[in-house]
């Protein structure tokens, strides 16, 4: 197999794996709050397993409950499965770097993935459907990022352009499956839909069997190449300043993308649910394909440009673009209060609909990458998928409180509401902004990429 634009072979397999895998996600996504608010919820959910158990965690009680109030558990319920797929690849990660090696940890998790999608229309097991799923993505996730940075070594320029490339596959996967899982629920109904997201998941994981090896560790067990903190420490007697150093650039990070994906989980909760009225406009569950595809047409522009730059010396630092990203996500966000308040609280027309989108999405291309390049580089010895689940645990974390934020949509207009969104993540920026000096030091200290 030829490299994929002069990266190694096997970042072609893991792009390929991974945009079936988000097929699979995303097309569950894109339907999760429409089917819970509308059908799950609304055909009485006492009858599924486990029902009870949630409810009194939750503090939930269903014969008192107003129309609000099950609207609010619907958030909730999404917010903690949303949540939760980005948590428990941090045990993935464990498991993966202590005892079972990333391959077999990625195989456990799509058939557990899989089974769960087939699950969910089976009204009694909708509930233990979305545990199958979180716990199989917590094999998939960060072991799948952590083999991408296997293919690099530790001072490999090429790997945060490797993970944009990587994020192009993420986003081919987003891009296709709202459509298509749309269209099939609206035509076929909605267990079709979701069979289609379990076809995807098999399919990714028949590729990824196949393709084992042009994999790194495929042959066996590999000793793991040495972190840039520790390899510079080495010579110098400073390796456990260098990783109190690292953890202090992850940990800022970390905080920032909190709020960051704060915002962007709103876009399948409190958006769909201001612009899809009843099931019967369930198709306008494709818009949710707009964001990825402005990072899949945008990813090869913006890498081609990194790649010139850098050949001149002047590609953007890790900490320039974690900047020019939040800078972005806000300006976006800003844009909804303002069409709350132009359009009465009503629903916005298309077009900007589709800037905001853009704006949002052009900061998604700058940050995740960064962050991911960044989470890759810094890990410890040994810690690769470990470390790079931390970078799903801020999505764990960011995606739980806007499940519970979501709750108060219809409790505050529009305005207020999306002025709140807005505020939020304006964290993201500040954060970042104040941290720059120290984060480009440690970074320079730790011979990364310079910001």
């Amino acid at each position: 197999m030829r490299d994929l634009f002069g990266h190694p072979a096997g970042l072609t397999v893991l792009f390929t794996v991974e945009l079936w895998e988000r097929f699979s996600f995303y097309g569950m996504r894109a339907l999760l709050i429409l089917y819970l608010t509308h059908v799950a919820l609304a055909q009485r959910p006492q009858d599924m397993v486990g029902f009870a158990t949630m409810a009194g965690l939750l503090g939930f009680d269903a014969a008192r409950a107003s129309s609000a109030q099950w609207q609010a558990l619907a958030s909730q319920i999404y917010g903690l499965y949303s949540g939760f797929v980005y948590f428990t690849p941090l045990i993935g990660g464990w498991l993966a770097d202590r005892w079972f090696g990333k391959s077999r940890m990625i195989v456990a998790g799509g058939v557990l993935v899989a089974l769960g999608h087939v699950l969910l229309t089976t009204h009694a097991t909708f509930l233990l459907a979305l545990v199958l799923v979180i716990l199989g993505t917590g094999g998939l996730k960060g072991n799948i990022a952590a083999q991408v940075a296997d293919l690099y070594a530790p001072q490999d320029g090429r790997r945060e352009r490797g993970f944009s490339l990587f994020y192009v596959g993420i986003n081919t996967g987003a891009t296709a499956a709202p459509l298509v899982c749309a269209w099939l629920a609206q035509v076929w109904g909605w267990s079709a839909a979701f069979e289609a997201t379990s076809v995807g998941m098999l399919i990714g994981l028949a590729i990824y069997v196949a393709c084992l090896r042009l994999l790194p560790g495929a042959r066996g067990r590999q000793a793991p190449a040495a972190s840039v903190a520790d390899q510079v420490a080495a010579g110098r007697g400073e390796a456990k300043a260098a990783r109190r150093a690292a953890w202090a650039v992850l940990g800022l990070i970390s905080l920032a993308s909190v709020f960051m994906w704060m915002s962007y989980e709103q876009q399948a909760n409190a958006m769909m649910r201001w612009l899809v009225a009843t099931p019967d406009d369930v198709m306008m569950a494709w818009i949710q394909a707009i964001p990825p595809s402005v990072v899949l047409l945008g990813t090869p522009l913006l890498n081609r440009w990194w790649s010139h730059q850098a050949r001149r010396g002047r590609e953007p630092g890790p900490v320039t673009k974690l900047l020019i990203g939040a800078g972005f996500v806000v300006a976006a966000q800003l844009l909804l209060p303002v069409y709350a308040l132009v359009s009465g609280g009503k629903p916005p027309a298309m077009v900007p609909l589709l800037v905001y989108f853009l704006i949002w999405e052009m900061g998604d291309l700058f940050f995740s990458p960064a962050a991911m390049g960044l989470y890759s580089r810094l890990a410890p010895e040994g810690k690769g998928a470990t470390t790079m689940a931390m970078w799903y645990l801020t999505v764990f974390l960011g995606n739980i409180a806007s499940g519970w934020i979501g709750g108060l949509w219809g409790l505050f207009s529009p305005v207020v509401y999306w002025t709140m969104i807005a505020a939020l993540s304006g964290g993201c920026i500040t954060i970042i902004a104040l941290a720059a000096p120290t984060l480009r030091r440690i970074i320079a200290r730790t011979r990364t990429l310079e910001a």
